[in-house]
C-alpha cells in the first residue's frame, strides 16, 4: 500500500516539495529499517533503499538518511543512547538524518568544519550553522561532528529543538521533498550521554565505509527505473532507437556487475580496502549518469513533458553525482589513497 501511494505522490514530492513523512513512517512500520541490526546487514539496507529509489529518488534519499543515523548508532559504544533511539528509528517514531556532509568535506580539505565544540561540565557547548541537513523536522535527531578546542572531532546526536533550530530557505532542482533544512545551533548543550563514541578516530574508521556504501542503494534504484524506461521505449520505437547506438543489454550487464560488486563488498564492509568502496561508489555515480542520460535520449520529446518520469530520473541521478561524497570528492580521495594519504589513513595514524 505504501509503495502504491508513493508512486502516485512521486511527482508532487519532487516538484511541489511534499515531504512523504507519513509514507516513510509506513515503510518503517513494514520493517524496512529494522533490517539493519549490524554491519553484516548492510546489503539488505541497500536493497530496501533501492526498492524505494526505484519509485521515488527523493524518498530513497530520505531512507538513506534514516539508515545513516541508524548505522551511527549500531556502531556506537554508547549503549544507553542505542537503547533509547534505535527502537524509535526502526519504527519510524523518529525520522532523522546525518549532518556529515560538511565534516567529511572538511576532513578532505574541501571546506571548513562549521560546528565548534567547547568543553563544559557534563559535555560540550556546540555552536555553528549547518547549511543543509535532510530528512529532519521539528521532532528529529541527527548525527553531527563539531571541532573542539584541541582541534579534535566530537561526534554526537543533536536533537532538534530550542537550541538547534531549522530554517527552510533552500530550493532545489530535484529532491524538493527531502525535508532538507539549514540548522542553526546556538549554545547547544551536547551531553556526554549523547556522544556516539569516546574513541572518535576508531569510530570514524568504522562508520565511513558503510555510510558511503549505503548510498549505492539510491543509485541502484534510479538505474533500475531508467533501464525500465529504456525497455518501455523500445517496445514502440526500437527501430529509431537503434540509431542511438546504445546497447540495452550492455547497460544491464554493467548494472548487474555493479550489484555483484556491492554485494561482495557488503559481506565485509570494514575488511575491504577503503579504495574499493570508493571505487564502487564512483562506479555507481557514473553508471547512474550514463543510464539516466540514455533514458532521456530513448524517450525523446516525451522526456520534456511536465510530469516526465525520465526527466525526474535524470535530475535524481544528477543528485547521486553530487551528494557527499560527490564525484569530485571521490576522485580526490581515491587519488590521495593511491599517493599514500587519504582520510582513513590519517585517522589510523592518530590511533
Amino acid at each position: 500500500m505504501a509503495l502504491q501511494q508513493l508512486e502516485k505522490l512521486a511527482h508532487s514530492i519532487d516538484k511541489d516539495g511534499i515531504y512523504p513523512k507519513e509514507l516513510l513512517k509506513q515503510i518503517a512500520q513494514n520493517g524496512d529499517f529494522a533490517v539493519l541490526k549490524s554491519r553484516a546487514d548492510i546489503y539488505q539496507a541497500i536493497e530496501n533503499i533501492a526498492k524505494i529509489s526505484n519509485i521515488c529518488g527523493t524518498s530513497g534519499f530520505c531512507m538513506w538518511c534514516q539508515f545513516a543515523i541508524i548505522y551511527y548508532l549500531i556502531n556506537s559504544d554508547n549503549q544507553e543512547l542505542k537503547n533509547e533511539l534505535l527502537p524509535k528509528l526502526y519504527s519510524g517514531e523518529i525520522l532523522g538524518g546525518t549532518a556529515l556532509s560538511n565534516p567529511m568535506k572538511a576532513f578532505a580539505g574541501i571546506e571548513k568544519n562549521h560546528l565548534s565544540a567547547k568543553r563544559v561540565e557534563g559535555g560540550y557547548i556546540i555552536n555553528g550553522t549547518l547549511p543543509w541537513v535532510s530528512n529532519i523536522t521539528e521532532d528529529s535527531v541527527f548525527g553531527a561532528i563539531a571541532i573542539d578546542e584541541d582541534n579534535d572531532p566530537v561526534m554526537g546526536v543533536i536533537r532538534v529543538g530550542k537550541n538547534a533550530t531549522l530554517k527552510s530557505n533552500i530550493k532545489y532542482a530535484a529532491l524538493e521533498g527531502s525535508a532538507t533544512k539549514s540548522v542553526v545551533i546556538k549554545d547547544y548543550f551536547l551531553s556526554h550521554s549523547d556522544i556516539l563514541a569516546t574513541n572518535i578516530y576508531k569510530y570514524l574508521i568504522k562508520i565511513t565505509p558503510g555510510f558511503i556504501l549505503l548510498q549505492t542503494g539510491i543509485a541502484a534504484g534510479i538505474i533500475s527505473a531508467a533501464l525500465d524506461e529504456i525497455e518501455k521505449s523500445n517496445k514502440t520505437h526500437a527501430d529509431i532507437n537503434s540509431y542511438l547506438n546504445i546497447n540495452l543489454d550492455e547497460l544491464k550487464g554493467e548494472f548487474s556487475n555493479l550489484l555483484d560488486k556491492i554485494k561482495l563488498i557488503s559481506k565485509d564492509v570494514n575488511g575491504i580496502e577503503p579504495i574499493e568502496i570508493l571505487k564502487a561508489r564512483l562506479e555507481g555515480s557514473l553508471l547512474t549518469q550514463k543510464v539516466t542520460n540514455a533514458a532521456v535520449l530513448f524517450c525523446g520529446t516525451k522526456g520534456y513533458f511536465e510530469k516526465s518520469h525520465v526527466a525526474r530520473l535524470q535530475r535524481e541521478g544528477n543528485f547521486v553525482l553530487i551528494v557527499t561524497p560527490s564525484i569530485k570528492h571521490l576522485l580526490k580521495e581515491i587519488a590521495q589513497i593511491k599517493a599514500g594519504f587519504g582520510c582513513i589513513k590519517s585517522w589510523r595514524d592518530k590511533l
